[in-house]
């Protein structure tokens, strides 16, 4: 399997891998280049609880990260992602102000996506990094999937009539496949920052027939 670096941003700075001298990669999307890290280092060596450090850090603004992606090539060279199969979904279920509108769904040789629109409010000062929407698929054969397991986030302003209201596209990936006995998916999402929303927002739930 390979993956495509160049899509990698710190999750903290934003900066790309030509920008910086070093970036170490963590879990799915996750970046640090070394001067946010070095910059890390200093704040937990500082005894002051919030330092003027800690503090510019936490008040960057959001920083939206496309994860490494799988890549398919052919025997030409070119870059080959194509679904063996796609099933159009098109649920959306609104809490507020916000929505989550899933696409459809892309199945694969050994793993399947689950693309989504989110919409919500703009994100303000004192977030590092945009979260992303966390997925538990299970079906009627008593089997789950659970996490994101990687994919992608993309700010899509351009999507958007409103200035109040931001637009993010994705995908979740999970494997294995279905069963080829699996006639219902049950679709359960939650956004991260939910909970600290007046009042706190419940899980969505979607069911999808195959």
């Amino acid at each position: 399997m390979s993956t495509d670096r160049s899509l990698a941003r710190c999750s903290f700075c934003g900066k790309r891998p030509p920008e910086v001298k070093h970036m170490v990669a963590g879990p799915g999307e996750a970046y640090i280049c070394d001067v946010c890290l070095e910059l890390c280092l200093e704040i937990l060596h500082d005894p002051a609880p919030f330092s003027p450090k800690a503090l510019e850090l936490a008040s960057r603004p959001p920083v939206v990260i496309a994860a490494p992606q799988e890549l398919h090539t052919s025997s030409t060279g070119t870059i080959k992602r194509e679904p063996l199969r796609t099933i159009v979904i098109e649920l959306e279920q609104k809490q507020q102000d916000c929505t989550l509108m899933l696409r459809e769904l892309q199945l694969y040789q050994e793993h399947f996506e689950l693309h989504y629109v989110w919409i919500r409010p703009p994100f303000g000062a004192g977030f590092a990094f945009v979260p992303r929407i966390i997925f538990q698929v299970s079906d009627n054969l008593g089997n789950l999937w659970a996490g994101d397991r990687g994919g992608m986030l993309l700010a899509r302003p351009e999507l958007s009539s409103d200035p109040a209201l931001a637009v993010y596209q994705g995908y979740a990936r999970f494997s294995p496949l279905p069963s080829p006995d699996t006639r219902r998916l049950t679709i359960r999402a939650a956004d991260p920052l939910g909970q600290f929303e007046q009042p706190p927002l419940h899980s969505w739930e979607f069911e999808v027939t195959l």
